[in-house]
């Protein structure tokens, strides 16, 4: 089934991706974008690649609207660029997904879109804390609306597949109310932090290509969260990192 094509950003030095072990074992091909990094013979690409250029990047690497695998790694704008792929007409048949492990799956947020012009600016980029990305609620209401459906999850990405080409293979699929793991405390604090709620009226806004990038981010509710950070005084299955976090919206 399919062409093994594939394609992933974000991928730095291109040795710790998704895809290596496709491409080494497999046989498959596709490219990989990082904006720091260039290496011609995986092949990976320096882009820097952001929601309002990352369909423009596709075109020019000229990669199938039906793919196999489409891995996305932003580390801010990990919602809207995703968005902006899928209501691009981009259908991947596996689609991997970073999420924010901090957040239980109460919160469906995404850190603020980044000002358009201004998105390698350094008060715009990742900062080595909290501040990153978006839950995965807001990641999988976002999927599902697509024809998504998250099939695995571990401390650091989602993966989903297309439902429709699941029932073709005659797939049975999870419950996705299962997905997202128990948070944990990933990279320091970020209280204080403003966030996008992704609500209902975001989703039904998301799988409209009426609507540009800079419209569908601004059309988002914010919330000021605070977050507290527990250790736990057992050591629970294999999991060194004992420490887990709690949001609270900040009142005053």
């Amino acid at each position: 089934h399919g062409t093994k094509e594939y394609f992933e950003f974000g991928s730095e030095t291109g040795v710790e991706v998704n895809t290596r072990v496709l491409r080494e074992l497999y046989g498959w091909h596709g490219h990989l974008l990082d904006g720091g990094n260039e290496d011609p013979s995986i092949p990976l690409h320096q882009e820097f690649f952001t929601p309002s250029n990352i369909v423009d990047l596709l075109k020019k690497y000229d990669v199938s609207k039906e793919l196999d695998v489409l891995s996305v790694d932003c580390d801010m704008d990990d919602f809207y660029t995703k968005r902006e792929i899928l209501v691009g007409g981009y259908r991947p048949r596996v689609l991997i997904n970073e999420y924010n492990v901090n957040f239980d799956f109460d919160w469906s947020v995404s850190t603020k879109a980044k000002p358009v012009g201004k998105e390698t600016e350094h008060e715009y980029r990742w900062q080595g804390d909290c501040y990153f990305g978006a839950s995965a609620k807001a990641l999988i209401l976002l999927a599902k609306a697509f024809g998504y459906t998250p099939v695995f999850a571990n401390a650091v990405n989602l993966i989903f597949v297309r439902i429709d080409k699941a029932e073709e293979l005659g797939l049975a699929l999870p419950s996705p109310d299962i997905f997202g793991s128990l948070p944990r405390a990933l990279h320091p604090e970020c209280s204080g932090k403003t966030w996008t709620v992704i609500d209902d009226q975001v989703i039904s806004n998301s799988v409209d290509p009426s609507i540009s990038h800079v419209e569908f981010a601004n059309g988002m509710d914010e919330i000021v969260l605070d977050a507290i950070t527990y250790t736990s005084p057992k050591r629970i299955s294999s999991i060194d990192n004992m420490q887990w976090r709690v949001f609270r919206e900040r009142t005053e």
